[in-house]
């Protein structure tokens, strides 16, 4: 159960964790059940939906839905995305992107990258709860966690020091076959096997995030991981939207 509270700590802003040390080694544990805890805040954005719908038109629903995700991961994830925007966007050499990113300040870039997926999520959640594809909210949870763990165990760390080191490349392959099969359970159990054929382009995804970021900065930061999971919770629901004609939800 400790890793369990690891990761919903790590992830969320809900401190069940605090008193409890955690060493490196159970940080990176912890990575096994980032699926479950993407499941259960897809799980809470389902029945939250179905809760207020009888009283919130779509609309305002998905408002609500996308300030409760904000809560419940405390921004961290926007934090990241809008960093990595700030820094990509300032170019330069590797150095110049770190420096850029590690500044507390959001500059220009990171506004407009923030300004893009909250419009894309907000977009993509009133046609999740207009088409009434509530199960959609646990395969974006599911699968973007899962596509952090991938990336931490794929990839290097780009910095010396950080939050993030004892994530980034310190996963154990029994940990990543774990928290893979975790998702892959719970892909089948969400979406059957339409749900296990979405981490296909998750995996490409992530795949060309790595290669993109190793030749921008030499690997991974706590921030691009933050950004990624934003940028796969968009493109599941996208993807969703795109199949949906052809399956049943």
């Amino acid at each position: 159960m400790k890793g369990l509270f690891t990761a919903v700590t790590v992830l969320t802003a809900l401190p069940l964790n605090r008193r409890m040390a955690a060493s490196d080694e159970d940080l990176a544990r912890s990575t096994l059940f980032f699926p479950v805890v993407g499941f259960m805040i897809g799980f809470l954005l389902m029945a939250i939906t179905q809760w207020l719908s009888p009283i919130l038109s779509p609309g305002p629903l998905s408002a609500v839905l996308l300030t409760v995700s904000i809560l419940l991961t405390g921004g961290l994830h926007l934090d990241g995305l809008a960093d990595l925007c700030d820094g990509l966007a300032a170019g330069g050499g590797r150095e110049r992107i770190l420096s850029v990113m590690k500044d507390s300040h959001v500059g220009a870039f990171g506004v407009m990258g923030l300004v893009m997926i909250l419009l894309l999520k907000y977009s993509l959640f009133l046609e999740v709860i207009h088409k009434g594809w509530l199960r959609s909210f646990l395969m974006m949870g599911v699968l973007s966690r899962w596509a952090m763990v991938l990336a931490a165990f794929s990839g290097r760390y780009a910095r010396e020091e950080g939050t993030a080191k004892p994530f980034i490349g310190q996963i154990r392959r029994p940990w990543f076959i774990g928290s893979t099969g975790i998702t892959m359970g719970f892909a089948w159990i969400i979406f059957k096997g339409p749900g296990l054929l979405a981490l296909l382009p998750v995996f490409l995804f992530v795949f060309l995030f790595l290669r993109y970021l190793k030749f921008k900065i030499g690997g991974l930061t706590g921030d691009a991981l933050g950004a990624l999971n934003e940028l796969i919770e968009v493109l599941v629901l996208l993807l969703i939207t795109i199949a949906a004609p052809f399956m049943e939800l």
